[in-house]
């Protein structure tokens, strides 16, 4: 009830605001790790261009105001439905790098573009209409969601691939995707931000200087419990390799947990990020999260190994693109046994799966991806 008063107040705040545009952009916030495109849009809108952020994205946006870049803080309340919908609802662009359920309530003006960049290059896990979870929702709901995905006019993504899965996951047209790669990668074919950032890590923990790194970064299971197998001590590491375990921010507790639990096999680096941390990894172990994406344009990703040892449970209550296996670049592993034998395997088995795979899904992702945006919304 309080969802359906709250859509009924953003729907009507947007009607009775929506008759005069602006030329004002929103760019809206809930990951601070896009920050480079939205400093490139400031330098092509200047002070047309306001950063709408939410609690979890703070420290980026500190960031961006002290770039000059005006920043307001929001969240779903009846304040924002009250000063901050007529804003975006008047605004030229819509910058969206999430879901945001009150996109759905909105009187888009024919002339106002609302763009979803996403928060990852590719997708691994099923979302949108493939979820299994929202054929349990009332019909409402799947309602409310589907107003949303139809509220976005462009849909920027790295290659046909993620647009193809955005087309089917969210029942839009695929002549609403706009592949012109996407603007988090750059960073990843920058030669000057991976030297900063290997410095940065290799300063901090001077003794991984010389090993190599086995980064291990499992997906978030929201709604879904994290527990590892009881035979995970049984991971075999060579003598010059170290495992970083990297776990979801909102796992906190469990990284501790499980570094006390393996105080021989497992270490962590809480003061980098994951992205950081690729930077310097050798093998990178993951399930179903996107930051495979990320690693494969790295000039040091050697090999990946997926550990899904829940892969059934997760299958049937998150759901996985049909086709993951095809592409995957590198082995599927549900047991310690098989997760040591990908492990002692030469790096050079997954290279060509990992040019095919970059072919699939980083198409566009050359490190130009934020200035191609740029120019394909605001030519001068």
């Amino acid at each position: 009830m309080k969802k359906t008063i709250y859509m009924w107040l953003v729907s009507l705040m947007s009607w009775l605001t929506h008759w005069h545009a602006t030329t004002q952009v929103i760019y809206l916030m809930s990951f601070a790790d896009n920050l480079t495109f939205i400093k490139q849009l400031q330098a092509r809108l200047g002070t047309q261009l306001t950063v709408y952020y939410l609690p979890a994205a703070t420290s980026g946006a500190l960031t961006l105001k002290a770039a000059g870049i005006q920043v307001v803080p929001f969240q779903d309340s009846i304040h924002f439905a009250v000063a901050g919908v007529p804003v975006i609802t008047r605004a030229a662009t819509v910058y969206c790098d999430n879901y945001y359920a009150f996109i759905g309530g909105l009187t888009k003006r024919p002339a106002q573009r609302i763009v979803q960049l996403w928060h990852a290059a590719g997708a691994i896990k099923a979302f949108g209409w493939g979820d299994p979870q929202t054929q349990q929702r009332s019909a409402a709901d799947r309602h409310r969601f589907q107003q949303v995905y139809d509220h976005f006019t462009d849909y920027v993504v790295g290659a046909a691939k993620m647009g193809d899965v955005f087309a089917t996951s969210y029942r839009v047209d695929s002549q609403r995707m706009r592949v012109l790669g996407y603007p988090r990668s750059d960073r990843y074919q920058d030669p000057a931000w991976i030297a900063q950032t290997r410095s940065a890590i290799y300063a901090a923990h001077p003794a991984w200087r010389h090993r190599r790194i086995i980064l291990y970064a499992p997906t978030y299971r929201e709604g879904v419990t994290f527990s590892l197998p009881a035979d995970f001590g049984q991971v075999q590491l060579a003598a010059d390799q170290v495992l970083v375990l990297k776990l979801h921010p909102h796992l906190q507790a469990q990284t501790a947990q499980l570094l006390a639990q393996y105080p021989n096999l497992l270490t962590t680096a809480e003061d980098f990020s994951t992205d950081d941390l690729l930077t310097v990894t050798d093998t990178l172990i993951s399930d179903y999260s996107s930051v495979i994406f990320d690693y494969a344009l790295l000039p040091n990703c050697q090999k990946m190994v997926f550990y899904v040892f829940d892969w059934q449970t997760y299958q049937q209550r998150v759901g996985l693109q049909a086709d993951f296996r095809s592409w995957a670049p590198g082995p599927l592993v549900t047991t310690v046994t098989a997760l040591n034998q990908a492990l002692a395997q030469p790096a050079t088995a997954t290279a060509t799966q990992l040019a095919t795979f970059n072919r699939l899904w980083n198409a566009h992702n050359d490190g130009q991806a934020g200035a191609r945006t740029v120019a394909y919304f605001h030519q001068k």
